[in-house]
């Protein structure tokens, strides 16, 4: 275990990621997911566009009833 932090401190000293026992980066790789991350991904989206989306549905259906009743 102190060789492992050893090394994980040498490597984040050097600004290199940490290393696993096989060499292997521990960051996932690129393009790649963990299990639930899209749903996260698009609840996370719909959260922060949906207010905006029904704000603009109400800005717009009020400016085209200003136009039909004029």
């Amino acid at each position: 275990m102190e060789e492992r932090n050893r090394r994980y401190l040498e490597s984040v000293s050097e600004g290199q990621h940490s290393l696993d026992e096989q060499g292997q980066d521990e960051v996932y790789p690129e393009g790649t997911f963990e299990k639930g991350d899209l749903p996260a991904i698009v609840i996370s989206a719909l959260i922060v566009f949906l207010p905006v989306f029904i704000v603009l549905g109400i800005v717009i259906l009020l400016a085209f009833r200003m136009l039909l009743s004029a």
